[in-house]
């Protein structure tokens, strides 16, 4: 019996632990462009250590060392005093700080003078504080203070849970939150896939990407716990049971709005059921706010839509290449979303590929530039035995970092790796369709496949 894959898969990890740990003592805005050097090193371990877990000769040891493994690289990213890229769990600590003190989060931004009384560290560190972190007196660790929260009700009781559950203030309850809820995405991808009959150990794919791991584990993004339920909504529709399917993806709604439109790819499956049911936890999730605050719910959103340049066009990176003025582009750009709406609740794929294709059309036409958003594409992409739809979510980190470090080219650059991220998106899937090298033409319903190993697709 050959045990090099095996040792491979061990050795790739360990790197990709160590690369982890790594990362996570150093920052964005401290390292610069060096940051993404250990990360490129990440990206080909972790090429390697997923094609070495596919060969490995008995499924359950590659399971065990890939699950050990993946929980070392997101223990390992959680080690870091600050997030490396984002500070946007400090906002997830204030809100439930701020509920759990009997305010709705909705009512006011942090800068408002009615929660003075609730300016305590991290959030509003001390003169001393502010100085460790190169600041001025009466610094803030909150992005856009003067704002409304953004966040909706399941993630504000999420919020609330982690903050419950893991007293303090710390960076660290975050992170840990986030490793655990990745750490779910991958148990419940690896049993998924064992009952449609494929192999388990396409959650490799990822299970040792670096992209997740420093998104959810490292910076605590709450757009983890929107994949472990979209996961888990796909998984109650192949067993038939619509209704809990509109549950998860309401709630999945109720997380980060853009998972609604998971309820498309869903919709030949699940029909009226289905909608309604996710309907029915997005009205009673907001209502309680809606009854204290009114239209204040909606939060910062209007305001993040301006900031982001999608009401004048200039956040469609692809479409906005064509000399096109921007009523044309804001208007081809949303008929390609809407005629992807209309593929996926029409066409008979199983609804794991609609949603694919759903989050590949919004990802690659909306071009955001925080990077977390597309790492759910990523793991419906590794649900699926398609690593390359992890392209965009890596190629988005560059551009994240072009912006963050107020690069004078970066719609250049965002442009570039949006561009290339398209072209690995459409030739892989042409290619892999060509040579039947991946799950996606396999899986032809909601049944069973086959139980042996499906060709590795690289």
């Amino acid at each position: 019996m050959r045990r090099w894959p095996l040792a491979v898969l061990i050795g790739s990890g360990a790197v990709g632990t160590a690369l982890s740990w790594f990362v996570a003592q150093h920052s964005l805005l401290g390292a610069r462009w060096a940051f993404f050097a250990p990360l490129a090193l990440w990206l080909v371990v972790w090429l390697v250590g997923a094609r070495a877990a596919h060969r490995v000769a008995r499924v359950r040891t590659a399971l065990v060392v890939v699950v050990v493994l993946a929980a070392a690289m997101r223990l390992a990213a959680a080690s870091g005093t600050t997030p490396s890229i984002s500070n946007d769990l400090y906002r997830y600590g204030w809100d439930a700080h701020v509920q759990l003190s009997g305010i709705d989060p909705y009512r006011y931004p942090p800068s408002a003078p009615q929660l003075q009384a609730q300016r305590v560290p991290p959030f509003f560190p001390s003169p001393a504080g502010c100085h460790r972190i190169g600041q001025a007196p009466g610094c803030t660790t909150l992005n856009r203070p003067e704002a409304r929260t953004i966040y909706p009700p399941a993630a504000q009781a999420w919020f609330d849970l982690v903050s419950v559950l893991s007293p303090g203030r710390d960076v660290r309850q975050w992170q840990l939150a986030g490793a655990a809820v990745d750490m779910a995405v991958i148990a419940l991808m690896a049993v998924g896939l064992r009952r449609l009959g494929r192999d388990p150990v396409d959650a490799a794919w990822y299970a040792l990407s670096p992209v997740p791991v420093v998104e959810f584990a490292g910076n605590g993004h709450v757009d983890g716990l929107a994949l472990l339920l979209l996961v888990a909504a796909l998984l109650a529709l192949q067993r038939g049971r619509r209704a809990t399917a509109g549950l998860l993806l309401g709630l999945a709604t109720m997380v980060k709005l853009y998972p609604a439109i998971a309820v498309a790819a869903c919709w030949r499956r699940g029909r009226w059921r289905l909608v309604l049911a996710a309907t029915a936890v997005c009205v009673v999730g907001y209502a309680p706010h809606v009854a204290v605050v009114g239209a204040r719910v909606v939060g910062y959103l209007p305001g993040y839509l301006r900031e982001e340049h999608y009401a004048n066009a200039a956040r469609f990176l692809l479409v906005g290449v064509l000399p096109l003025p921007d009523p044309v582009v804001t208007a081809l750009a949303s008929m390609l979303v809407l005629a992807s709406v209309v593929w996926a609740i029409r066409t008979d794929r199983p609804p794991a590929i609609g949603l694919a294709v759903l989050l590949s059309v919004a990802v690659l036409v909306t071009s955001p530039v925080q990077p977390w958003y597309a790492v759910t594409l990523a793991g419906i992409g590794a649900w699926l035995g398609a690593p390359w739809l992890m392209a965009p979510a890596v190629l988005a980190e560059v551009y994240y970092a072009a912006v963050i470090l107020d690069e004078p080219h970066q719609v250049a650059v965002g442009r570039i790796c949006y561009g290339v991220a398209l072209a690995v998106v459409l030739s892989a899937t042409v290619v892999s369709r060509r040579g039947g090298g991946t799950a996606m033409p396999l899986v032809a319903g909601d049944t069973a496949v086959g139980a042996e190993r499906a060709p590795v697709p690289l």
